[in-house]
């Protein structure tokens, strides 16, 4: 590759000092003809083509292996990325109205109307939702932070279909996070779940506030 581009800059010296057409020019005394300013201007690029040359294969494969980790590595950070702000956006897409993040979930919390809970579930299910059912301590902790104090709410939890049996109204399995105040759950015909803080029991056809959740389907 040196070799190779000393003979095409002889070639174009030898072109503009001698002519294109003229057969009397002499490569070799380019050098007396052109002086060694010429030489001394072109250096530059003679050596940095030298380097590479010299540098050999091995050193040049290392790099652009090392180039091509890097550049799948920020590839697959970018991937990452993009997946997470596509799920987002059709997370967003897919809320309805007057829902708020809360923690990792979407919520509408009812603080005026107080409803018995069948009412209540009706209401978050014509809103595009379902009545909240908390999964871990994080989401309860997220959601009570955002409550008014000693104020009852109602959950999507309930042992309707079978007494002790506490499931999620939305999915219709079996409730997996249930932080019970002391002394509950209770038993007779306490067969829904209030939130003050903790989780209790009472009668269905208590008139309450309510919380409603949107998204995914609880497990």
């Amino acid at each position: 590759m040196f070799k190779i581009a000393i003979f095409l800059l002889y070639t174009l010296l030898a072109s503009q000092l001698c002519g294109s057409t003229s057969s009397d020019c002499n490569v070799e005394d380019l050098v007396s003809q052109c002086g060694g300013f010429c030489f001394r201007a072109l250096w530059p690029i003679l050596d940095h083509i030298s380097y590479h040359q010299e540098s050999g294969s091995n050193a040049s494969d290392i790099n652009h292996l090392a180039t091509r980790v890097q550049l799948d590595k920020i590839e697959k950070q970018l991937v990452a990325q993009q997946e997470v702000l596509s799920s987002l956006e059709s997370s967003h897409r897919n809320i309805p109205k007057d829902f708020e993040l809360i923690g990792s979930h979407f919520y509408y919390i009812e603080k005026y109307s107080q409803q018995n809970w069948f009412a209540a579930r009706d209401i978050c299910r014509r809103m595009g939702g379902h009545l909240a059912s908390i999964r871990s301590d994080a989401e309860l902790n997220a959601l009570g932070a955002r409550l008014p104090p000693s104020t009852e709410f109602w959950l999507g939890i309930n042992d309707l279909g079978e007494t002790g049996e506490y499931v999620s109204l939305d999915s219709g399995k079996q409730s997996t996070f249930l932080k019970w105040s002391s002394g509950e759950p209770s038993n007779g015909s306490h067969h829904c779940v209030l939130l003050n803080n903790f989780m209790y029991g009472a009668n269905c056809d208590q008139w309450t506030l309510f919380i409603c959740q949107a998204g995914d389907v609880n497990e």
